[in-house]
């Protein structure tokens, strides 16, 4: 658990809002009015009352959330309010979605200088636009007139000359200069008016970015995951197919999901077939890293079999130059994780039959090249095999909905009817991400039962959905802290 942050007891929060009005009187006492406990809602019904600051309303939400961070036991679910919770939310966007490495999409998708797409999270749009100088940017999608969407959101490419707000006709060109805003006065400079910049990086061909300034350095990120997926060729691939789903559950238990395979044995019929998942434990060493062994369960003759093949697989790799990390830990900052682990043995990619379903992709040597798993917090993971991939990319709605976009990617020079057929490409993880949504949906709607608490988790099976939410509640912190509660490190309120 970490460290005692708050020394007092504070209210819980509410489903829905954060109850301001017992310390809005405390403050003034002199406004006897009842007031509304939305903070960004205050109506002009009272004319009369002096309204609360924001320093006030966030340190008081800043308090709260750090108590229930506190709150949670190591070893257990969360408590409901995360994942329930409207105002806890709004700070899941804040410090934690807004200020992390968002996976957004694929550089496949704007090739040509003033092709873009966007992304949306939350109340931000953000434009991923390739200039004319071939560099890939990200800018907010507002004006800078008076706050309009320059461009239609769109998940989809599109190509422009130039990016032209709707309403005014301000003009920008794609590095995202202001190059024309008519009627304006003299002492107007248009060098000063630039779109706002958000952070982009790219790495074979994947796209991350920041809303914010990052938490997290990417640097480390990007050298393991470069490692791991540049003969994959995702600078050379197309999109074979997309589906977006709407999942009525709360975002951090789709990654929950993601993060263990205790559901798997009953859950994922046609996964199980070509995985070992099943087969592992899970523990800590002596450094904290999460390690793996096999199910003491399983027999000793099966056991031989699986570690020999494993064994066999990963020389196999290494000696033609491709690197094997078949660990399940996040290092660094925690926000990354790249591995490559052996498919059962007799399967060569993940279809329904194990047999490949398409061209092999990049510079990859050979069929088998197992499974290479790529997961960034919060919102990304892909599994690649040698003839294709399918990625994940979350994001959340509400407290009570997530959009999860599902790529599945092919070779570029890959023709569908004679190299692929989307029949044997799709329905490995179409019926897997399918399974999962269900279950997430399934797991969203018992949390919101009055008598939902929070459960114990298997030391051996689900270490990896305590890590993850370790990295989220020290994210949601750190962000907490760094972002608006500076002035809460105060000898009454933190301990040292």
């Amino acid at each position: 658990m970490l460290p005692s942050l708050v020394s007092r007891a504070v209210p819980a929060l509410t489903r829905s809002v954060v109850p301001l009005s017992a310390v809005y009187a405390r403050k003034k006492s002199t406004a006897r009015q009842e007031v509304k406990t939305d903070p960004f809602r205050w109506s002009d019904e009272f004319p009369n009352a002096e309204y609360p600051s924001n320093k006030i309303f966030e340190n008081t939400r800043t308090k709260e959330v750090l108590s229930l961070i506190n709150k949670r036991v190591p070893g257990y679910s969360l408590p409901k309010e995360f994942y329930t919770s409207l105002s806890l939310f709004e700070m899941d966007l804040n410090y934690v979605w807004r200020a992390s490495w968002l996976f957004a999409g694929y550089t496949i998708q704007i090739k040509k200088p003033g092709e873009y797409f966007t992304y949306e999270v939350g109340s931000d749009s953000v434009i991923i636009i390739r200039g004319d100088d071939n560099v890939l940017r990200a800018f907010h999608n507002t004006c800078r007139h008076r706050g309009s969407k320059v461009v239609k959101s769109t998940a989809s490419t599109c190509k422009t000359r130039r990016l032209v707000c709707p309403y005014h006709q301000w003009s920008y060109d794609r590095s995202g200069n202001l190059t024309f805003a008519k009627y304006m006065p003299a002492d107007f400079d248009l060098s000063k008016n630039g779109l706002h910049k958000a952070h982009v990086k790219e790495v074979n061909g994947l796209i991350w970015v920041s809303l914010t300034d990052p938490l997290f350095d990417f640097a480390p990120g990007e050298e393991l995951i470069s490692k791991q997926i540049e003969r994959h060729g995702f600078r050379d691939c197309k999109i074979a197919k997309s589906k977006t789903y709407t999942v009525n559950a709360n975002w951090k238990l789709v990654y929950e999901n993601n993060r263990e395979c205790y559901h798997c044995a009953v859950g994922h019929p046609e996964y199980v077939k070509s995985n070992y998942d099943l087969s592992f434990t899970y523990f800590r060493d002596e450094n904290g890293k999460i390690v793996r062994d096999v199910d003491p369960s399983v027999s000793e003759a099966k056991k031989s079999e699986i570690l020999s093949h494993i064994a066999e697989r990963t020389a196999h790799w290494n000696s033609i130059g491709v690197e094997c990390t078949p660990n399940n830990d996040f290092p660094g900052e925690g926000w990354y994780r790249a591995s490559r682990v052996p498919l059962r043995k007799g399967w060569i990619t993940e279809s329904l039959d194990g047999q490949p379903v398409s061209t092999i992709m990049g510079t990859l040597p050979d069929r088998d090249m197992g499974s290479l798993r790529i997961h960034t917090l919060p919102n990304f993971w892909i599994h690649a095999s040698s003839d294709y991939a399918s990625s994940a990319r979350i994001t959340p709605i509400s407290p009570h909905v997530t959009e999860i976009k599902v790529d599945w990617i092919v070779d570029e020079d890959a023709v569908e009817g004679e190299d692929y057929d989307l029949e044997k490409l799709l329905p490995f993880w179409e019926a897997t991400s399918e399974q999962d949504w269900n279950l997430c949906e399934v797991n969203h709607a018992g949390v919101l039962s009055s008598k939902y608490q929070p459960g114990r988790l298997s030391d051996v099976k689900e270490l990896g959905l305590e890590k993850f939410i370790d990295w989220y509640l020290k994210t949601l912190y750190r962000g907490c802290y760094e972002k608006v509660g500076r002035d809460l490190a105060k000898p009454d309120l933190v301990e040292s």
